[in-house]
């Protein structure tokens, strides 16, 4: 497999973890090294939905932007 110097943004959404230096995505739990660990500074153990760059065979992303994660944002609606 060829590394991808040129990677395009794209959008997954998981769980930063708690020292802020790794992501895990939701959709099948894979942990990546975040490259750039100043980008998530205050959102360590937070769900977030990461615009980064993959780099797939070094298994890291680069952090663009993030936003919190839909879900989290609901439970104020759940307390109906």
């Amino acid at each position: 497999m060829k590394a991808d110097t040129s990677a395009k943004a794209v959008k997954v959404t998981g769980k930063i973890s708690d020292d802020g230096k790794t992501f895990v995505r939701d959709k099948d739990s894979k942990s990546w090294t975040i490259n750039n660990p100043d980008a998530v500074k205050g959102h360590e153990g937070h769900h977030v939905t990461l615009t980064a760059h993959v780099f797939a065979d070094k298994n890291e992303v680069h952090v663009m932007s993030l936003k919190m994660a839909a879900d989290s944002m609901k439970k104020d609606s759940m307390q109906k």
